[in-house]
């Protein structure tokens, strides 16, 4: 009786499981696509509810605080451009603490500062530069592996050397130099980063235009 009792139990416990994770990769699934539509709130607001669900997963915070960054960038109102910012300082705090020493977060950290850069290069320019450049510095650290990591920390340098009127060639360079690592890198975490090499290939070839 016992042996029927574990194995009901046993039973149970794994359609939980199956349940469970089918809704979060259907749940991932939609807020990506809200993403590709163009939909950035509803897939912020998704990606954020998934998140309060899945409390140790860092996916899904990472890829909220990616749509907050990457929707401030196109933001016009200064006022609603920090305060998106400043909300996904927050989240960053909290997906660091989901998963410590993640090369994915930290790069993303480096380009939440940028925002800030963008938004008031006379403000937070000298604050904010040597800061990203250290994220970047430490994300590859973490991951050499990390296609992102380098095309982010490649990209900040490649800002740099135009503002100052360098020769932007060596970065070009580089950047086409990691390609690679784009097409060969391999996902261990379901719905982890793997975006960014259509913007590699972009930044590559700007050198030729």
């Amino acid at each position: 009786m016992n042996k029927i009792i574990l194995v009901f139990a046993l039973a149970v416990l794994t359609a939980t499981i199956v349940k469970s994770q089918s809704q979060y990769e259907a749940g991932m699934q939609k807020a990506f696509t809200l993403w590709q539509e163009g939909k950035d709130t509803e897939a912020l607001a998704m990606f954020e509810r998934i998140g309060q669900v899945e409390k140790d997963n860092w996916v899904p915070i990472y890829h909220a605080t990616n749509v907050l960054i990457s929707s401030q960038f196109n933001e016009k109102d200064m006022v609603k451009k920090n305060e998106m910012l400043d909300k996904a300082k927050e989240m960053i705090a909290e997906a660091h603490l989901r998963s410590e020493h993640n090369s994915e977060i930290t790069t993303l950290e480096g380009l939440l500062y940028t925002g800030y850069v963008a938004m008031d290069p006379g403000t937070f320019g000298m604050k904010y530069s040597p800061m990203i450049m250290q994220l970047h510095a430490k994300a590859v650290e973490l991951d050499p592996n990390n296609p992102r990591a380098w095309a982010n920390k490649i990209e900040y340098e490649m800002g740099s050397a135009r503002f100052f009127g360098s020769d932007l060639t060596p970065f070009c360079a580089q950047m086409k130099e990691i390609i690679p690592k784009f097409e060969n890198q391999k996902l261990e975490v379901p719905f982890a980063p793997s975006y960014g090499i259509e913007r590699a290939k972009q930044v590559a070839e700007s050198c030729n235009e």
